[in-house]
């Protein structure tokens, strides 16, 4: 065996471990981090939904214990949190893709938090789903799906006689997950057309509601939490990533959100669609409750994070993140 691939075996090994472990210092005092006794203030965070339940379940669990903090929670997608940050409305954004270069121009700082991917759906009613599971669709099918100007019929997707036609959905807010899944089939997410719903709950609303229904989510919103099995009369669809119209076992959708977060870590999940979730300001923070806010997410915060259906971060990614914060 090769330097090269023990390298990369350790490194997924490690990663792995420590989605799924707890992090032994999760819990640590930081040196440096203001008392909690001291600080008062308040701060608005706003941003991605795919952040937006995590961090919700966050400020409420920490302003139990900062009872002289006060933080304000608005959901308004991705692209909005951040010119919120530019515009200095909000203290934090929640930003749920990677930052674009006029964006980090503007001096927008981002520190990692959670990972996430993101799920092609469709409605397990859908007379085809037997079809779907088993041939999949491919990247050039799915560009096909959301940019045509007319949606296909599922019998040219899956070569059938079918004559319904796709009922496709997109998302109408400016979403980290439309950037991701537009990014997969090498367009934009102003190129994405359907239907259009805002948020990750108005898509799996939509998607319930039609059989013949086809679009895409946040993949922590195809499961139910607590639960953590897979949302009612949902049926995440797989890749067929060397077009072949067959699925191989590891290209199968996930069962279980467990299952799903093995699966980002070990990369058998398409790597584009999956990505960090960020905490992001307009330069590095220098508020004291905000800062506290921070410390918080990277301890005892990591501890809820699969809570609201995410991958906790790594050790390595935790470290990364406090440096970046010191």
């Amino acid at each position: 065996m090769t330097f090269r691939k023990i390298f990369i075996l350790l490194l997924v090994i490690v990663l792995t471990a420590g989605c799924k472990s707890r992090q032994s210092d999760k819990g640590a005092v930081v040196p440096g981090s203001p008392s909690e006794s001291k600080i008062t203030g308040s701060f608005t965070i706003s941003g991605a939904y795919a952040l937006s339940s995590l961090v919700r379940m966050w400020t409420g669990d920490f302003m139990k214990t900062h009872p002289g903090i006060r933080i304000e929670v608005r959901v308004t997608g991705t692209g909005q949190g951040i010119a919120d940050l530019v515009d200095k409305k909000v203290a934090l954004g929640m930003i749920s893709r990677p930052l674009t270069e006029e964006e980090k121009e503007a001096g927008i700082w981002v520190m990692p938090v959670a990972r996430d991917g993101v799920a092609l759906i469709t409605n397990q009613k859908n007379p085809y789903t037997s079809r779907i599971m088993k041939q999949g669709l491919s990247p050039d099918e799915i560009q096909k799906v959301f940019t045509a100007e007319k949606p296909p019929r599922w019998g040219e997707l899956l070569d059938t006689t079918g004559k319904e036609n796709v009922v496709v959905y997109t998302r109408a807010d400016e979403s980290g997950a439309a950037d991701m899944l537009a990014a997969f089939v090498f367009r934009k997410a102003a190129d994405l057309k359907g239907n259009r719903v805002t948020g990750d709950d108005g898509m799996i609303n939509s998607i319930r509601n039609n059989p013949f229904s086809l679009g895409f989510c946040n993949l922590s919103f195809a499961f139910s939490m607590p639960s953590g099995e897979r949302a009612e009369n949902i049926q995440i669809v797989p890749f067929d990533l060397d077009f072949d119209n067959l699925i191989g076992r590891i290209e199968m959708p996930f069962q279980n959100l467990e299952v799903a977060h093995r699966s980002i870590w070990l990369g058998i999940y398409p790597e584009n669609l999956c990505r960090e979730l960020t905490l992001g300001s307009l330069g590095k923070p220098t508020d004291p409750a905000v800062i506290e806010f921070l410390h918080y997410v990277l301890t005892n915060g990591q501890e809820i994070v699969k809570e609201a259906g995410l991958c906790e971060l790594s050790n390595f990614y935790i470290r990364f993140a406090r440096e970046s914060l010191e």
